[in-house]
């Protein structure tokens, strides 16, 4: 409707201020009857003014909520319908634009990221206050759910309503002062809770959701306590209400958005000022729909806005109005699982909420929608599900705008707790049969379990796993559980099985930038780089900046052997999400692929500033400081990463070779000792210390340790050439074995394909060792060659000096002592 009143000049006008409570049930608030609140402002707002004790809101969801609120328009007018996934659209009068043509300052102060100016609501203020830098630190990332204390938003609001109230109270001159519009958005009832230090409330250690709300109280208090400070009270119309409710455990939801129940909907909604009657309740049943309608009135500003509302100054000014009927959405469980969308009438008598279980209820005995009677009511069930289409049409439905949410923010929120869904979900198919949220809320319960257990390394791979399998059976039309289930089995090295699962999810929704994404990464890792170059292509394509197929897309540039243009991707990465670990880590690798040190290293003390404790970048930078020189550096990374791995028996063994290198061979031998302790069969320890048995002269021990390799990796070519070089160039004639060596260093060449030059050296060595010179001369000159293709000239030149030995068919003993002038240790 259309509404409006006398023009008035803007001096002469009141101020507004809007305190919207997020997640407030109207029955936690002791002036709606709760014993135990402690919400002494709030009450005391009450009775200088009226509360409507029936208002409900048009959507268990904080931006939908919201956007009604601002533009007087039903969801599906107004188009924003879904946290995360849609933003109030360019060209829909706001009510701030309304107050900003008519003369008001205009100031939006909010504390959650789910109002951030990106969701569209800010046109209109002069100021927009959506700075997040003091937001709690969360257990569990959910970008929807960052949020602010309310202290934070008081004290910005505070700040710059000083500055205009010194405006409004500067009345020299023949031009009156500005009136304002403040809007303080206060975040902190809604899940997780915080404690707040009050040593006279109970939740002050844990936190606890009457805890938050009484914090948030005391926030109001000091808005209200500026206004009589500043003698701003008696022309300040005052707005307390909340967006929405919160389940706390009735009807099995212990948060909102998935279900149209009473605890939910119904929201408190208090209004204090200037031509409101006192102390007045009003019973009539209300929307939210009706706020923008009422303020313009009580404002006495003409619009054309046409909103479902109605005016409710009547009822302010004490005279008695008729109840009306609430229409209620949410499409969360269809955008975050595919199942059912819910639409909900709620009359005076009777609340309707159609979904494939559908559900009737008699309110005025049974307010808390425990005995539903659609069975029994079969023509008021008719009835009420005839008003709610006729009312669906009228509305008639605009086609929502999509957010400019990346998928790095919507895979924190992905259908679990308080998140966004697939904002490629579209709308179910007419006479698609889809399931009722009330038969998957166990599968909702099971999938927050995963995130969390997830999100807090809670959850082991076996038992994550279990659970993936789990939801899949549980509600097979998710498809991010067979997303999850994807990365489960990938992760417990069933990886074609995986892959298949990571499929059919991209099969469910083709459109998804975020599912080609996922699938596109584990082929890469499992090799096949083709395949994942063309998935990671379609997420870019889909999605130019998503940080993470930049990262992916960089893996597999890398993996073809093109580390500049990996590096171009990675870089972009960073440039579209700042302190990415996973970008710099990979980066690096790009340095040292090409020999740069420094760059490399920087990289990766970056990506370790960004994750502290990330085990595996201490990791590789202790190898890469290890394998330049830098042992001393490299020892303090690796003790690092194995505070962090205690028994990572390739870290105990490398920290070793590190110790070593520095001369801290007892501790170096300990380190060995450990790994072998973490994993029996691990071979390069028992390598490791033949190595400093055979630099002791204690050819004996260091024989029993090259055996030992053997013994535990006997298909491998490293202790399989070991041994045999061992053989070959011992002098103690009761340990040398030239035949064996060569038998030794024959296989070794076969099981390397005779690419590796070291391994060649040692079958020459051999053959010399066994008298047999000739065959000594010819495969030196091979190994020389493959050294120099492999860019290894210290190598070559070593292999020359063996090359003249061998020529004159020196004695095992002079060429013993030419191999071991040209060892390092590989």
């Amino acid at each position: 409707m259309a509404c409006g009143g006398t023009e008035q000049t803007p001096g002469h006008r009141p101020n507004l201020l809007l305190v919207t409570l997020d997640t407030l049930r109207a029955d936690h608030l002791g002036c709606y009857g709760y014993e135990d609140a402690r919400t002494a402002a709030l009450n005391a707002l009450a009775e200088r003014g009226v509360r409507f004790e029936r208002a409900y809101t048009p959507a268990p969801m904080t931006l939908p909520a919201h956007a009604t609120l601002m533009t007087g328009l039903s969801p599906p007018q107004h188009g924003a319908r879904v946290n995360g996934d849609h933003r109030l659209a360019e060209g829909i009068p706001t009510l701030a634009e309304e107050l900003s043509a008519a003369g008001y300052h205009t100031g939006a102060f909010v504390a959650a990221f789910v109002l951030a100016e990106k969701f569209g609501l800010a046109r209109g203020f002069d100021e927009y206050d959506d700075d997040l830098s003091g937001a709690y630190e969360q257990d569990v990332a959910e970008s929807l759910s960052v949020y602010r204390p309310g202290d934070l938003v008081v004290d910005a609001a505070l700040e710059w309503l000083a500055g205009v109230g010194s405006a409004i109270e500067d009345e020299a001159g023949d031009t009156p002062a500005k009136p304002f519009f403040a809007w303080v958005h206060l975040y902190d009832a809604h899940f997780p809770w915080h404690p707040h230090g009050n040593a006279d409330d109970p939740s002050a250690e844990s936190g606890s959701y009457d805890g938050e709300v009484a914090f948030a109280d005391q926030q109001v208090a000091r808005l209200l306590d500026f206004l009589a400070e500043r003698g701003l009270e008696e022309n300040t119309i005052v707005v307390a209400l909340a967006d929405h409710g919160e389940g706390l455990g009735d009807h099995h939801e212990t948060e909102h958005g998935y279900l149209l129940n009473e605890e939910v909907l119904h929201v408190p909604w208090i209004v204090a000022g200037p031509g409101v009657t006192p102390g007045r309740r009003v019973p009539a049943l209300v929307s939210l729909e009706d706020f923008l309608p009422t303020v313009l009135e009580l404002l006495d500003i003409g619009t054309s806005i046409d909103t479902p509302g109605r005016s409710l100054a009547l009822a302010l000014r004490g005279e008695p109005i008729e109840s009306g009927v609430s229409y209620a959405e949410t499409d969360l469980p269809w955008t975050g699982f595919r199942w059912a969308p819910q639409r909900s009438l709620t009359t005076e008598r009777w609340k309707y909420i159609r979904t494939p279980q559908p559900e009737l209820y008699d309110r005025t005995r049974d307010r808390a929608e425990l005995e539903n009677l659609v069975q029994v009511k079969r023509d008021v069930h008719a009835e009420l599900e005839a008003r709610l289409s006729a009312l669906e049409s009228r509305l008639g439905e605009r086609e929502s705008e999509s957010a400019t949410l990346s998928s790095e923010e919507l895979a924190l929120l992905t259908g679990l707790g308080y998140a966004a869904g697939d904002s490629d979900a579209g709308a179910p198919e007419a006479g698609e049969e889809l399931a009722d949220v009330k038969q998957r809320l166990p599968a909702k319960d099971l999938a927050t379990r995963l995130r969390r257990g997830l999100a807090t390394e809670s959850l082991g791979p076996q038992e994550t796993l279990e659970i993936a399998r789990e939801l899949v059976r549980m509600s097979p039309e998710t498809p991010q559980f067979h997303q999850q289930l994807g990365t489960a089995l990938v992760r417990m090295g069933e990886v074609d099985e995986g892959i298949a699962e990571l499929t059919k999810a991209l099969e469910m929704v083709p459109r998804s930038a975020g599912a080609h994404y996922e699938l596109g990464d584990v082929l890469q890792q499992a090799g096949r780089t083709a395949e994942a170059r063309a998935h990671l292509e379609i997420a870019l394509e889909l999605e130019p900046g998503m940080a993470a197929a930049h990262v992916g897309m960089g893996n597999v540039l890398r993996a073809e052997g093109r580390p500049d243009l990996a590096a171009g991707h990675y870089t972009e990465a960073l440039r579209l999400r700042s302190g990415y670990p996973e970008a710099y880590y990979n980066l690096a690798q790009t340095y040292a692929d090409r020999g740069k040190l420094d760059p490399a290293v920087e990289n990766l003390e970056n990506a370790l500033e960004h994750r502290p404790g990330w085990a595996l970048a201490h990791a590789t930078l202790a190898n890469l400081l290890a394998g330049h020189g830098r042992a001393e550096e490299a020892i303090e990374h690796y003790r690092e990463a194995l505070a962090l791995r205690p028994e990572d028996a390739d870290l105990l063994n490398d920290l070793g070779t590190a110790l070593d290198a520095v001369g801290r061979g007892e501790e170096a031998r300990e380190q060995y000792l450990a790994a072998l302790r973490a994993r029996p069969e691990f071979y390069r320890p028992h390598i490791n210390l033949a190595n400093q048995a055979f630099a002791a002269g204690d050819d004996a021990e260091a024989l029993h340790e090259f055996e030992e390799a053997l013994r535990v990796a006997p298909g491998l070519a490293e202790p399989t050439a070991r041994l045999a070089r061992f053989l070959a160039t011992c002098p103690d004639e009761t340990l040398h074995d030239g035949e064996r060596a060569v038998a030794l260093a024959e296989r070794a060449r076969d099981l390397t394909g005779s690419r590796h030059a070291r391994v060649l050296d040692t079958l020459a060595a051999a053959y010399a060792a066994a008298g047999r010179y000739s065959e000594a001369l010819t495969t030196a000159h091979q190994a020389q060659q493959r050294a120099r293709l492999d860019g290894d000239e210290p190598l070559a030149k070593a292999i020359e000096e063996r090359l003249a030995l061998y020529a004159l068919g020196e004695p095992f003993v002079a060429v013993r002592a030419a191999v071991e002038e040209s060892e390092d240790g590989n």
